[in-house]
């Protein structure tokens, strides 16, 4: 019998993993994303309101 690689066996596993890996990564970035605009337009109305 072939001594089959832990990545073969757990190869669902291994899929579902790196897909929530993805997809958390990305939420942070947009979340990070989102959160630097509404600075920058914060600092932007209060330099007008002057």
């Amino acid at each position: 019998m072939k001594n089959i690689s832990w990545v073969r066996k757990n190869w669902l596993l291994v899929a579902g993993v790196s897909f929530i890996g993805v997809h958390l990564g990305t939420y942070f970035i947009q979340r990070a994303a989102k959160q630097s605009v509404k600075s920058q337009s914060g600092g932007k109305q209060k330099s007008f309101e002057e």
